[in-house]
């Protein structure tokens, strides 16, 4: 479901933003910090290069707003890609009160009457466990508290070592919303047909840092501090995919610059094209009945080397009898590879 009003607003075009630590914090739209160690360059941990950031947060540094931060713009990006690398220290110990460590704020319609709520979306830590929250509502005007409600259990937090994140999210009040989690290469969630979103006129913006909501009324005894470290974060609208924004990564041997896939009577159509080539071998088409278990159901060469634009096609003879979920391949001639989005049909 689009934004309403989507076309007053102007879409961040650029494919990828990275931001890697090494010397600078970079351009951001929000800046949530009180003091002068929530947020400093730090060279003694990094996942890549010569450094990270590092956001610290103590108690006593603002009690009504217990956070340190930093935000994206608002935007009309109703699909994109986030990758990025999180550290904590051993002194970030087990506690019962949760909090977020990276987020998707959405924008209420102030002009409408509606106030601020909580994020549609937000990875947090509870009790030593990474938790995904996830907040929808398809009425005009949302409230806080007034909205469907996920937790969703992603696994343990281990400390002093890096975990890397990439999320593909589709935006959506109504059951069209995407969310596909990979932690550390693996994916481990795929959250499809479903909502994700508010009614508002933006969507949702990526936000980053350690936001401890419930300092402001209770706390735990001997835990007073938390520290994260966060590197090679990369955001990437809907022409991104897995490979380009993931922690480290190298460029995909195609830029896809679209991947369809439509019902032609019984059997299912899948189009894609590519806007560049280099150095790619072929397209391995997977298909699925539950988007967890894949099988290969054919294959197209790449042409390999090209910076036209190349269009692609493969028709399904037997899709699965309910949903069928397809992904591409996308493998280089070195056979490194990466995967496509999701797209799924009904029959």
């Amino acid at each position: 479901m689009s934004a309403r009003n989507a076309g007053s607003f102007a879409e961040d075009l650029k494919p990828i933003i990275r931001y890697n630590f090494d010397t600078e914090i970079g351009s951001w739209y929000e800046n949530s910090t009180c003091c002068p160690w929530s947020l400093s360059l730090n060279s003694l941990v990094a996942r890549a290069g010569s450094g990270s950031i590092k956001f610290d947060l103590r108690r006593e540094d603002n009690i009504q707003n217990p956070r340190t931060e930093l935000g994206r713009e608002p935007n009309n990006n109703q699909e994109s890609w986030y990758g990025f690398s999180l550290f904590f220290p051993a002194s970030f110990i087990k506690d019962p009160i949760e909090e977020s460590i990276v987020q998707w704020n959405s924008r209420p319609d102030l002009k409408e009457g509606e106030s601020w709520r909580s994020a549609p979306l937000f990875l947090g830590i509870l009790n030593d466990r990474f938790v995904l929250e996830v907040r929808s509502d398809s009425n005009r005007i949302t409230k806080q508290g007034y909205f469907s409600f996920n937790r969703l259990d992603l696994g343990p937090v281990e400390k002093e070592t890096w975990h890397d994140w990439v999320f593909h999210i589709k935006w959506a009040y109504d059951n069209t919303g995407v969310i596909e989690v990979w932690k550390n290469g693996q994916l481990i969630l795929s959250r499809l047909n479903q909502p994700n979103s508010y009614n508002d006129a933006m969507f949702p913006y990526f936000k980053v840092g350690i936001y401890k909501w419930d300092w402001a009324t209770k706390a735990t005894v001997g835990i007073d501090r938390r520290t994260m470290f966060v590197d090679e974060i990369s955001i990437g609208n809907h022409t991104a995919d897995f490979k380009q924004v993931s922690p480290q990564a190298t460029p995909l041997p195609v830029t896809l610059a679209s991947f369809t896939a439509a019902k032609l009577g019984l059997v299912s159509q899948l189009k894609w094209s590519t806007a560049q080539e280099v150095n790619a071998e072929r397209f391995v088409i997977q298909r699925s009945s539950n988007a967890k278990n894949w099988q290969n159901v054919g294959e197209k060469m790449a042409i390999g080397a090209s910076s036209n634009l190349i269009n692609y096609a493969f028709t399904d003879q037997k899709p699965v009898k309910g949903t069928s979920y397809y992904r591409l391949k996308i493998v280089d001639k070195d056979q490194t590879f990466a995967y496509s989005s999701i797209k799924s049909l009904k029959f």
